[in-house]
């Protein structure tokens, strides 16, 4: 029996089929019953087949921990000796994670600080020009480093300057 006629009861009417006119009979009881058992047989076997392959995955399934300061390999894109941004390989100092503590509030935020002015330059619009300056911040590495509006920046923080 078809997967199809399995779980509709029918055979699949493709367009080789539609040529077929008539008068149609309606399934005899014992047809449907014999039908909706078939379908129920098929669904206790897929059923088991799951839970089966399921006990396998988690057997094998295991919880992740790791204590600071271990080593860890970090599964990265398939980038195998592709150059970009002069880094070469998979592996390189750039996966390497640091754990510095950081004050974490209640609702799991926390409070950037700046650390120190990099840069400073300005961005020039049609009409107006607004001064930016690069802000390195703590727990960041200078890579990490963004551009702020001055103004915002003096007001936030006037230490910096």
């Amino acid at each position: 029996m078809a997967p199809y006629e399995a779980l509709y009861g029918r055979k699949c009417r493709s367009p080789i089929h539609w040529y077929e006119t008539g008068e149609k009979q309606i399934a005899a009881p014992d047809f449907i019953e014999t039908t909706t058992e078939a379908v129920k047989k098929i669904r206790e076997r897929m059923e088991t087949a799951q839970s089966r392959q399921k006990s396998y995955a988690d057997k094998r399934r295991r919880p992740l921990e790791f204590q600071v300061g271990e080593a860890v390999f970090l599964k990265v894109a398939p980038m195998k000796g592709v150059m970009r941004f002069g880094k070469k390989g998979k592996l390189n100092s750039s996966h390497v994670l640091d754990h510095e503590p950081i004050e974490v509030h209640e609702d799991l935020t926390y409070e950037e600080k700046s650390v120190q002015i990099l840069d400073r330059k300005e961005k020039t619009l049609r009409n107006k020009v607004i001064p930016l300056v690069k802000v390195l911040w703590r727990n960041h590495r200078i890579e990490e480093a963004t551009w702020e509006r001055e103004d915002e920046m003096r007001e936030k923080y006037p230490s910096l300057f």
